[in-house]
């Protein structure tokens, strides 16, 4: 925070690689509508392939687990991705009040006479 005759008043020096941040958001919705697209069960063989069902059984207890973390995953990045959304809007929507705010500002300015 700045100090400015006595008052506290918060400091905006940063910045935000706006498009950066949507491309974020944009590409982990998308990683996360590939997992949904494809499930486990389309990656490992069947039954039928397998053949022994010890092999089968252990490989089913695999498929199950694996499954589940990848469930587990997908929910984790669909949060990030909503988050990242939220923030690239929070960041917009404060850059449009800045702008409106000095424009507002600049007209006022335009109208004042310091001297004749």
């Amino acid at each position: 925070m700045a100090r400015i005759e006595g008052v506290d008043v918060p400091s905006y020096d940063f910045e935000v690689d706006l498009q950066a941040l949507v491309k974020a958001a944009q590409g982990t919705a998308e990683s996360v509508q590939l997992f949904k697209d494809k499930d486990v069960e389309d990656l490992v063989p069947t039954e039928g392939d397998v053949g022994v069902d010890e092999v089968w059984d252990a490989l089913d207890e695999f498929k199950d687990r694996w499954e589940r973390g990848m469930n587990n995953l997908v929910k984790d990045v669909e949060e990030v991705a909503g988050r990242l959304g939220k923030i690239a809007m929070n960041y917009a929507e404060f850059d449009k009040a800045g702008n409106e705010t000095l424009n507002a500002v600049a007209k006022d300015v335009e109208t004042l006479r310091i001297m004749d």
